[in-house]
């Protein structure tokens, strides 16, 4: 396979046909035809001549050495497995099949670039590059997945530049020092991701190939925002009216046709202005985001990963670039060409022809006019998997000093050895910390983004995305920040600098239970709070504040109240300081209520108005089914309706009601006026609630204010490195151990303390003394036993003896003896028996463990150091 601008073409062709031909527009170029490979490579003179301008003739290729001097040194070898340090001998001859298999390589195609088989480690070793993947699934659920594995692997590393960019690299380092690293290129990228595909599930593949600048340099300034916020446009459908047998003919349209022709040729003609203008625009900004010619454009070697289907429901091919974590088709321009896959069991050489890009590349890789394979694999008679190798073609084998392949049949069984990489381990706090010092930048299309470990920033910012309305990244626009662990429950805000507006959501579990406020600081006041209803008890689902409104949305209450929104008057300018009442005078307050299906329609209010400043009360009833209009009712305020000291007098006037159906029960004046009054008081109530909301606003304000200045974050009481107080309370704990310790070591004293101190407690002792100390101890741990088995004893026969003398005491005055003494003697009998009882009891107990601790404190004689040579008692 070669490039799109292609390799240098040897001059020898050995027996390949090389042809002269003229394309459509008479420009001369040459074929060379590969007839062992069936693969085809067409540049034209021009092409020849830019990439060899110094060369008048053209010489073949020569492969590398298989073992190159080293190119890697390692400071602390010591520290490395010895799988790392050394290979086995299984290694040994899987390199050197390897070898074979390159030097054939090499041999049949002379024009292609070399492939990446056997690169050093990180301690100067060469391995193949498929023991070099170590399959592994890590504990963390969010790794299961590939995209979030992918995200995770281009976070969690540091990106390092081939050098140079179009040769591939000497190394590639061990998966588990990448990770330690947290730095690598793409090809160390490509292998740790894979490993982690592998051991999720997945059939994925390290792809070596080429592709363009921008992928090959992580340039993702010319990608979208993959941050953008979806922005929900409502389409307006247009309902068509169901014509019925009797429905009422519209009115005849006498608008003229050619006015409304001309009408429409004016829009289309303005819409197709705005096409044209839009389509300008839109080159204009594709030549500004065109990139810059790049020299080496083909030859650029990158790697990725490549996914197949058939395993964890994967349903067709795609690529993964490693570097940023996104998907991308099989047959995106910017992969420009592919050498070689490779997973933990085998390694393919594509043989597809790659001129334009991976767009027609097929990969099914057991197709073998398609994908050059390595090994063959098998299944002997134990069962194990064993490999073959491949010998392109069958039976070619090189001759080292020839450098031409001789015909010898090998087909021999190999195993290939297990990787040589430790398991891969990330510990919790690693990924927690997930960025190199837990933090990452990458930059989009206008667009900059800030990623942030969790407790790694005072306000909890785990994420900042800023938008800008320039590519040089000053003009911002927008900034949305998603945050966690904070006790405001703050979760995400959004700001837009343009219009200066504030968008912010929140997590269950405030105390005023919000949910989302939006609020602005310039001169049009207006904030918008949405709350978690079910958690409110006044179900309040919406609020929404201007300067001269207020209204209250409600969901599910049990008056059926759904709406309630208060007008206020525009306060009058003062010069001077401002007022300490910053209560609104209120016009008119509306409230609306839902259907209550348990009343008449004609009974059930469905908005209530109160005008509080024209002094009327304004209510209509829902309408019923059967009629065109709903019923109205209006109560005018009498003149002194205010006044405590004088009584309100009904009068005819200060009502008006309009009944949908007259046939409609009629309300009695008596009812009238106590429904007024009634009116009258539920009017303060209203009033009431509507400077509670205020208040309820102002405070959130004041509150919003503190919680910002404010940078607690929550903590879980089961994270014990964040959790001060678990840390304090721990503490505690271990100094109440030590102090139980303290003591038990205080209490429990040196047995043979009082024998050494008898013979003056000396540093060192002879045998003569250590058996004196150890007959001493013994025989005072048989005198105390036995002091305390007589003392026993004796308290035993004494309670023997005065049970002796209560009964004979009993016996010489039964007769005549009352009731009560009997009974008193009977208790004491029985204590008495009690008590001899637990003294059998203890007798019988100290007599068992004599003997146990007797044995006990043999042993701990016999283990006793200062008791044994060369007896140093201190």
């Amino acid at each position: 396979m070669t490039d799109p601008v292609g390799p240098e073409i040897p001059n020898n062709t050995n027996g390949h046909e090389l042809t002269h031909e003229t394309d459509n527009d008479g420009e001369e170029f040459t074929n060379i035809n590969v007839e062992s490979s069936d693969f085809q490579t067409t540049l034209t003179n021009e092409q020849q001549e830019d990439i060899l301008p110094s060369k008048p003739k053209l010489q073949p290729i020569i492969a590398p050495d298989m073992f190159p001097p080293p190119l890697v040194t390692c400071d602390n070898p010591e520290d490395y497995p010895e799988s790392y340090r050394k290979n086995s001998e299984k290694e040994e001859l899987i390199l050197t099949f390897v070898e074979n298999f390159r030097r054939q390589y090499h041999y049949i195609y002379r024009d292609r670039k070399p492939i990446l088989l056997t690169p050093l480690n990180e301690c100067g070793v060469p391995k193949f590059v498929c023991t070099t993947i170590q399959p592994t699934m890590l504990a963390f659920s969010e790794l299961f997945q590939w995209n979030l594995g992918a995200e995770f692997i281009a976070d969690h590393l540091n990106y390092e530049l081939l050098d140079p960019a179009h040769e591939l690299p000497k190394t590639l380092w061990s998966p588990t020092k990448v990770l330690a690293d947290q730095r690598g290129n793409c090809f160390d990228y490509a292998n740790l991701l894979c490993s982690l595909l592998i051991g999720a599930g997945y059939d994925a593949y390290v792809v070596s190939g080429y592709a363009t600048r921008e992928v090959c340099y992580m340039d993702t300034t010319r990608l979208p925002n993959p941050y953008a916020k979806k922005k929900h446009e409502e389409r307006m459908e247009q309902i068509k009216a169901q014509h019925k047998k009797y429905t009422v003919k519209p009115p005849k349209d006498l608008t003229s046709k050619y006015d409304a022709y001309m009408h429409q040729r004016r829009l289309d003609q303005i819409q197709a202005e705005k096409n044209r203008l839009q389509e300008e625009e839109n080159k204009r900004i594709a030549e500004i985001e065109k990139p810059l010619p790049d020299p080496l454009y083909g030859i650029r070697v990158h790697a990725w990963v490549l996914v197949l289907p058939g395993k964890r429901e994967v349903p067709e091919a795609f690529f993964i670039e490693s570097t940023t974590g996104h998907a991308k088709a099989t047959n995106d321009p910017e992969y420009l060409g592919i050498e070689s896959v490779w997973n933990h069991q085998n390694l393919w050489v594509n043989m597809q022809d790659c001129s334009n890009g991976c767009e027609s590349l097929q990969f099914d890789l057991n197709d073998q006019a398609r994908w050059e394979f390595m090994f063959t694999y098998s299944t002997n008679l134990r069962g194990a998997v064993t490999t073959s190798l491949n010998t392109l073609g069958g039976s070619a084998i090189l001759d080292e000093e020839e450098e031409k392949p001789t015909v010898e049949t090998t087909q021999k069984d190999i195993e290939l050895p297990p990787s040589w990489v430790l398991t891969l381990n990330i510990t919790p706090k690693d990924f927690q910390k997930r960025y190199p010092h837990s933090r990452k930048t990458y930059f989009y299309k206008k667009t900059r983004v800030e990623k942030y470990a969790p407790y790694s920033m005072k306000d909890g910012i785990v994420l900042k995305v800023s938008e800008f309305a320039d590519y040089d990244f000053k003009e911002l626009i927008y900034v949305t920040q998603k945050h966690e662990h904070r006790h405001d429950k703050l979760e995400i805000r959004e700001h837009d600098v343009r219009t200066n507006m504030v968008y912010e959501n929140y997590l269950p579990g405030r105390s005023d239970h919000l949910k989302e406020h939006t609020y602005g600081f310039g001169p049009e006041f207006e904030r918008i709070m949405i709350y978690y209803d079910k958690a409110r008890l006044d179900g309040l689902a919406r609020r929404h504040e201007t300067i001269l409104e207020l209204t209250d949305y409600f969901i599910n209450r049990d008056d059926f109240l759904e709406y309630r929104q208060a007008i206020f008057e525009p306060r009058p300018k003062k010069f001077g300081p401002a007022d300490k009442d910053t209560q609104r005078p209120i016009i008119s307050i509306t409230e609306r209520y839902g259907r209550n299906l348990q009343l008449n329609a004609n009974d059930d209010i469905h908005e209530l108005v109160y005008a509080i400043k024209e002094n009327k009360f304004v209510m209509t009833y829902h309408r019923d089914s059967n009629h065109i209009t709903p019923s109205t009712r209006t109560f005018c305020k009498p003149a002194n309706w205010n006044d405590k000291a004088f009584t309100i007098q009904w009068n005819e006037d200060l009502q008006d009601t309009y009944q949908a159906d007259e046939e409609f029960k009629q309300m009695s004046k008596r009812d009238l006026y106590f429904k007024m009054l009634h009116l009258i008081e539920q009017e303060e109530e209203v009033i009431k609630r509507v400077r509670k909301a205020e208040d309820e606003t102002r405070d959130l304000q004041s509150r919003r204010q503190q919680e910002e200045l404010s940078s607690d974050l929550e903590i879980s009481v089961y994270d014990i490195d964040r959790n001060e107080k678990s840390k304090i309370y721990r503490k505690l704990l271990q100094q109440k151990a030590d102090e139980e310790k303290r003591k038990k070591e205080i209490h429990d004293v040196d047995y043979l303390a009082p024998f050494l101190a008898a013979i003056g407690n000396p540093e060192r002792i002879n045998v003569q003394l250590a058996q004196q100390l150890r007959l001493a101890a013994q025989r005072d741990f048989k005198d105390r036993s036995i002091r305390k088995a007589n003392l026993m004893q004796a308290r035993y026969e004494s309670e023997i003896q005065e049970l002796i003398s209560k009964q004979q005491w009993y016996q010489k005055h039964q007769i005549g003896m009352s009731k009560e003494d009997e009974l008193e003697y009977q208790r004491l009998c029985q204590e008495a028996q009690f008590r001899l009882h637990i003294l059998e009891e203890r007798l019988k107990r100290h007599k068992e463990l004599a003997t146990e601790k007797y044995m006990q404190l043999e042993n701990k004689l016999n283990e006793d150091p200062r008791l044994k040579e060369p007896y140093i008692v201190r």
